[in-house]
């Protein structure tokens, strides 16, 4: 069964083996015994939806993560809690956080960083990451472009506006309109669970709770499937990508809200590159 957030990029097939085997006969490439794994590998369709494969040493089962070649990037400190799921600390300078345009990038001298958000994501390129299974040393990489995006993982709501977010139950918390569960927040639950010792890093899910406002939205079909998906440019904690699926009872536009859960993914840009790992 083809899991939602797979789904959320367009990548429906009739089962798993299909998917896989049409993602490797359409062009994914990859590597073999690298940082503790026996196989990372990834198909990056032409509509940006991203497939990655990945086969731990001493596991005999397959993984498969759903990523995106998101547009949104930042300067980022990047740290490996467990194989796949990464904390990732967010800079911007004066509070202005990057995005890859194709025309320009931010220049950000390691010296003027201005912390603005922290979540565990899933990393699609791993083992370009330092890991750090236990609570000390760690050792984390400083990236000046990190591809920061999320992919839905179960159906979202979509509210009209920010003021039709701000009335519902949900944006007031109650309904009494005096505490907001603001739009433009991303949540990390797990990684509230570690900081108050009640989870370890080896336990912990990048799964968030996101609340996002729309900027751009665009419809877009995986070359793979022949599904389409959308892809979303709007604000949380910081300016970010998340993909989500067609299906939804209302259609997602500029200025609208759109709330639940999802999982944050990042990526090094290693799949976009020529060379690979070894």
């Amino acid at each position: 069964m083809i899991s939602h957030d797979l789904h959320a990029l367009g990548f429906d097939a009739p089962d798993l083996d299909v998917l896989v085997n049409s993602a490797a006969e359409a062009g994914a490439v990859g590597v073999e015994d690298v940082g503790g794994f026996d196989l990372l590998a990834a198909y990056t369709d032409p509509s940006g939806a991203r497939l990655a494969l990945m086969k731990q040493k001493g596991h005999d089962e397959m993984e498969t993560m759903a990523s995106l070649v998101a547009p949104t990037t930042h300067p980022a400190d990047v740290v490996r809690f467990s194989p796949t799921v990464a904390l990732v600390d967010v800079y911007s300078q004066a509070s202005t956080a990057s995005m890859l345009t194709g025309e320009s990038v931010l220049k950000l001298p390691a010296a003027n960083r201005n912390h603005v958000a922290r979540f565990l994501a899933n990393v699609d390129d791993p083992v370009e990451v330092p890991l750090c299974a236990e609570p000390g040393d760690d050792t984390p990489r400083f990236v000046e472009h990190l591809r920061v995006g999320a992919v839905a993982n179960q159906m979202l709501r979509v509210f009209e506006s920010e003021e039709e977010y701000g009335r519902s139950h949900e944006g007031s918390l109650g309904g009494n309109g005096n505490l907001q569960f603001a739009a433009g927040t991303l949540l990390s639950p797990w990684l509230m669970e570690i900081n108050a010792g009640r989870a370890t890093r080896a336990e912990a899910s990048a799964v968030a709770e996101m609340m996002m406002i729309c900027r751009r939205v665009e419809k877009r079909t995986n070359a793979l499937t022949g599904v389409d998906w959308y892809r979303i440019v709007g604000d949380t904690s910081i300016p970010m990508t998340v993909a989500i699926p067609v299906n939804l009872p209302r259609v997602p536009h500029e200025g609208s809200v759109i709330s639940g859960q999802v999982v944050p993914v990042v990526s090094l840009g290693t799949w976009e590159g020529d060379v690979l790992w070894g």
